[in-house]
């Protein structure tokens, strides 16, 4: 009984995956309005949210799957004191996630 109540020890040398912060803006706004370009080696998104560059980095996160044909998420928090994301399920190929970037 008392292995079962232990701690395992390698997970004490684990670090948490990302440590986000608790989303404070009061709205949260779902972006529908984007441009889209891709090639046969890459697809780019195009966003355009007024005073996006003035947020500090850390309030951007682009999250990158690609398992099930990919997925895209995009949240930028406290933007004028909203939330604003995007979510892009089943694209045609799977992502590299390596190899993409915000």
């Amino acid at each position: 009984m008392q292995q079962k109540l232990q701690k395992k020890p390698e997970l004490d040398n684990e670090k948490p995956a990302a440590v986000v912060a608790p989303l404070t803006a009061g709205c949260a706004v779902t972006i529908s309005n984007y441009g889209w370009d891709q090639s046969d080696k890459c697809g780019e998104i195009y966003i355009t949210l007024t005073g996006v560059h003035q947020v500090p980095t850390e309030n951007v996160q682009v999250h990158f799957t690609e398992r099930s044909f990919g997925h895209f998420g995009l949240l930028v928090r406290n933007l004028n004191d909203k939330n604003y994301s995007m979510v892009v399920n089943h694209l045609l190929k799977p992502i590299s996630v390596e190899s993409s970037s915000k």
